[in-house]
């Protein structure tokens, strides 16, 4: 059997299609899934495409750590806009916090992207993980979180989803979200 045919999204990724999205080295926290400040995202502002959710990687950075699972809430938005639930948006860029998978080349991604901060409203959670933290003590041993969507989780155009916890963060995190975007 050939390498490529083993590789779950090589094929997706050598054509420019898969995207990795990070925090900055520093890491951020992350909200309770209820929460108004939203920091770690995908937002689909593109009506012909689908972002298809692959993996969430997770380590701890620093700062103080609340015990709790670790998910996604999910707003629906076309702008930012007073009024809308999405009123602040801050964009990843391009070749720092958003890379093409195929590293050095691919594509731009279609989708809108922050690593550190949207101020939303009418969020739910929509998916658990199953991972959670507990302990809340540092130093105990690695924590590390990397969890395979396996392309189950799809965002059509105008939704945004971002990492929450079932209680807020104060404690930093660093992350990479990878997605793949095909035709809507």
């Amino acid at each position: 059997m050939a390498l490529a045919s083993r590789l779950k999204y090589f094929e997706d990724a050598k054509l420019g299609r898969v995207f990795i999205g990070s925090t900055a080295v520093a890491g951020t926290a992350f909200p309770i899934s209820t929460g108004t400040a939203a920091t770690f995202g995908l937002w689909n502002t593109d009506p012909n495409k689908l972002a298809v959710l692959l993996r969430l990687n997770v380590g701890y950075t620093s700062g103080t750590i609340a015990l709790g699972e670790i998910g996604l809430a999910n707003v629906s938005a076309t702008a930012v806009a007073t009024g809308s639930n999405i009123t602040a948006f801050t964009n990843g860029v391009l070749g720092t916090t958003i890379r093409n998978a195929r590293i050095g080349q691919g594509e731009a991604s279609s989708m809108r992207f922050t690593p550190s901060a949207a101020t939303v409203v009418g969020n739910t959670a929509c998916y658990w993980t199953g991972s959670s933290i507990e302990s809340a003590t540092e130093g105990l041993g690695i924590f590390t979180m990397s969890h395979d969507f396996d392309g189950a989780v799809v965002v059509p155009y105008g939704e945004f989803v971002f990492v929450c916890g079932s209680v807020a963060q104060t404690g930093l995190f660093t992350m990479s979200l990878v997605w793949a975007e095909v035709d809507a």
